[in-house]
C-alpha cells in the first residue's frame, strides 16, 4: 500500500489547526424579504438544473404573479443591469435582471418581468426607471462600479416576470445570495438566511462552497477542498459541493485516488466505466486492491456508495497507514444489524477506530449498512478515517 505524500500530511494538518480555531465574527445584517406582494417561497437551492443535471440551481424561486413588486434586499449599491440597451430601451425578449453589491456581498434579482401588461411580448420594462437611467449614464457598461446607483432595503428595484429561461415557468424571482464581489462571488443557500429575516456571514472568509455554510460537515469539506481530494460537484466553476446529493461509487474512487496519489492503471478493469471522468480513478483503485466491483465485470461508478460499501474501501484505503488506529483486538461486534454481512469485520474496524459511531443516536447501535452516503457525511468520514 503507498504511502500519503508529505505534502498532503502537511497541508492537511494545517488546515485542521486553522479549522480547530475559534469561529470567526459574525455579522448579522437585516434582511428584507424581496417579493412585496402574494408569493410563495420555494426552497429549491443545489436542484439539479439543465440536461442530466448539468449544473445546480444556485438561488431560491419566489413564485408570484407578473408584476408583483421587487424590492431591495438590504442597503446597497446596483453594479449590473441586463436586458437593457445601452441607449436604456429593452432588448425585446432579453432577460432582464440585476445585482446589489452589499459590501462583501451581493444579491442577485433574475427574471424581472419584460413584457407589457396583459401579454407575454417581450418588450415590457421590470427595471425602475431610476435604476435604468444610472444604467445609461454608466455608458451602460456589464459589471462595473460606475453604476454604482445606492439603494435602500424595501426601496423598489423592479417587477417579478418570467424573463430569460424562464419563459416556459410559472412567473417567479430567481434570487441568490452570493458571499464575495464582482462576477466571482460565491452563491450560497439564501432560503435559511430569508426566513430569518436576516443575513448572517463571516467577517474572516467566504465557505469554500456556496452550499456548505450551514453545514454541520464543513470543516470536513473544507479540509477535503483545500487538500485537493474533492474539486466541487458543478464543474468547470467547482462553486459547489452538493453536500446533500448522494455520493457514487466513482466519486469515491476519485476521493481516495486522489488522497493516495495513486499511479496510472495498466488495465481496464471494468466494461461499464468507459465512458465516465472516474475510469482512471477506478482502475488505479482496483490496481492497489483497494477497489470492489459492484458485480464481477462491473463498478457501478453512478451507482450510490452505501455505507457498507464505504466501510471496506475505506479500511482497504488506509488501515495500513494507520495501524494503531485500525484495531479491534476484542473482536467487539459493535452493532446489531450487520450480522452476515460481507463488510462486517470492516465495519467493526471502522467503528473501533472512531471513524462511525452508528447511524441511530443516541444509541447507535445500528450501522445502516444499505443506507447509501451523502457527499457530506463521507467528508467526514474521509476525514476522520484520515486520522484527524
Amino acid at each position: 500500500m503507498r504511502k500519503l505524500p508529505i505534502r498532503t500530511l502537511v497541508l492537511s494538518a494545517f488546515v485542521l489547526v486553522a479549522f480547530a480555531t475559534p469561529a470567526a465574527a459574525q455579522d448579522t445584517i437585516p434582511l428584507t424579504y424581496p417579493v412585496d406582494g402574494p408569493n410563495v417561497l420555494t426552497d429549491s437551492f443545489g436542484d439539479c438544473r439543465g440536461a442530466g443535471c448539468s449544473r445546480s440551481h444556485e438561488g431560491v424561486d419566489i413564485m408570484a404573479e407578473k408584476g408583483v413588486p421587487v424590492v431591495a434586499a438590504a442597503d446597497g449599491v446596483v453594479t449590473s443591469v441586463r436586458g437593457i440597451n445601452k441607449d436604456g430601451t429593452v432588448e425585446p425578449g432579453g432577460h432582464q435582471w440585476l445585482v446589489i453589491d452589499h459590501g462583501g456581498w451581493q444579491t442577485r434579482y433574475l427574471h424581472l418581468n419584460n413584457d407589457t401588461p396583459g401579454t407575454d411580448d417581450g418588450l415590457g420594462q421590470g427595471i425602475t426607471d431610476d435604476i435604468v437611467a444610472a444604467y445609461v449614464a454608466s455608458s451602460g457598461e456589464g459589471y462595473s462600479s460606475s453604476i454604482a446607483h445606492p439603494v435602500s432595503a424595501g426601496q423598489l428595484i423592479g417587477w417579478v416576470g418570467d424573463s430569460g429561461n424562464a419563459e416556459s415557468t410559472a412567473p417567479h424571482l430567481h434570487f441568490e445570495i452570493r458571499i464575495g464581489e464582482g462576477w466571482n462571488a460565491v452563491a450560497i443557500d439564501a432560503y435559511p438566511h430569508l426566513v430569518a429575516g436576516q443575513m448572517t456571514m463571516s467577517t474572516a472568509r467566504a465557505p469554500a462552497f456556496g452550499d456548505i455554510g450551514d453545514s454541520v460537515h464543513r470543516g470536513d469539506i473544507e479540509i477535503l477542498a483545500a487538500d485537493g481530494v474533492t474539486k466541487g460537484c458543478n464543474p468547470p466553476q467547482n462553486t459547489l459541493y452538493c453536500p446533500q446529493r448522494q455520493i457514487t461509487r466513482g466519486e469515491i474512487a476519485a476521493f481516495i485516488a486522489r488522497t493516495l496519489a495513486l499511479p496510472a492503471a495498466t488495465a481496464d478493469h471494468f466494461t461499464d466505466d468507459d465512458h465516465t471522468v472516474f475510469n482512471a480513478d477506478i482502475n488505479a483503485l482496483m490496481e492497489a486492491g483497494i477497489g470492489f466491483g459492484c458485480t464481477e465485470t462491473q463498478f457501478c461508478p453512478s451507482q450510490p456508495l452505501l455505507r457498507d460499501e464505504m466501510a471496506q474501501m475505506l479500511v482497504n484505503a488506509f488501515a495500513d497507514q494507520y495501524p494503531d488506529l485500525y484495531v479491534n483486538e476484542a473482536a467487539t461486534d459493535f452493532f446489531g444489524d450487520d450480522s452476515g454481512n460481507q463488510y462486517e469485520e470492516a465495519i467493526n474496524l471502522l467503528m473501533a477506530a472512531g471513524v462511525t459511531k452508528g447511524c441511530n443516536p443516541p444509541d447507535n447501535d445500528q450501522y445502516c449498512p444499505q443506507r447509501a452516503l451523502t457527499r457530506a457525511e463521507m467528508a467526514s468520514f474521509f476525514v476522520r478515517a484520515l486520522g484527524y
